[in-house]
């Protein structure tokens, strides 16, 4: 299960349904969005991000600033990576960076791409598919939850699709809530998404009009975040 964005709810409603299930995730997230309210929703809060990591839920890196990586250049797009590093660090106490990493958008350059290469484990894309040995691990595939994309009638099949051919299922939300918002999934969605929300279409939610758990190692593939 991932989260991306971090909408209050993806931890106050999300984080306590994976609790009763015993389940850890990997939450994507920009510091920027920090305590911030965008779209009419509260997004997460820097005493979330320490309960996430307590509890044992990986903290993925979805750059500083929510930007589209395809609006940026290669050095940008590394000191957004940088300054996100800097703000998980200082609010964890840990010295320790992400070893996932999610593009915002699910928009990908050529730079954002060789720098992930070198950087991260693994980074995830927003293009629907199952995952398996051939995969593109700085690539990797979803399946969406969230309202805007869900399709409840085709999720069964896909799960057992996934298990007859081993397959690795990526599921993708942003807040977990019955409000209907397309970019959140309903809570019992949550905790099995098999049975999520439908809903229409919308844009993406942040583009503002202006398997390691917690906090891997850092770096592990090229350059170094604290040079």
């Amino acid at each position: 299960m991932t989260f991306d964005d971090i909408p209050r709810s993806a931890w106050t409603s999300g984080g306590r349904i994976l609790a009763q299930h015993d389940a850890r995730a990997t939450y994507y997230l920009s510091g920027d969005l920090c305590g911030r309210v965008l779209e009419g929703r509260e997004h997460y809060r820097r005493e979330d991000v320490k309960a996430m990591v307590a509890e044992g839920h990986e903290i993925g890196s979805h750059l500083f600033h929510h930007l589209s990586t395809l609006s940026l250049s290669a050095a940008r797009i590394r000191r957004e990576i940088v300054q996100n590093d800097q703000f998980l660090q200082e609010v964890t106490g840990l010295a320790l960076g992400p070893q996932s990493f999610a593009y915002p958008y699910g928009e990908i350059s050529i730079a954002a791409k060789w720098l992930c290469n070198h950087r991260f484990k693994s980074s995830r894309s927003v293009m629907a598919g199952l995952n398996s040995a051939g995969t593109d691990s700085d690539q990797l595939r979803i399946l969406p939850i969230d309202n805007a994309f869900a399709d409840p009638a085709g999720f069964v099949s896909i799960l057992q699709t996934a298990a007859q051919n081993s397959a690795w299922v990526i599921a993708l939300a942003h807040g977990v809530d019955d409000t209907g918002h397309p970019y959140s999934c309903p809570p019992r969605a949550a905790g099995d998404p098999a049975i999520p929300g439908k809903g229409s279409r919308s844009g993406h939610p942040n583009r503002e009009r202006s398997d390691e758990r917690a906090l891997g190692p850092a770096p592990v593939r090229g350059w170094s975040l604290m040079g």
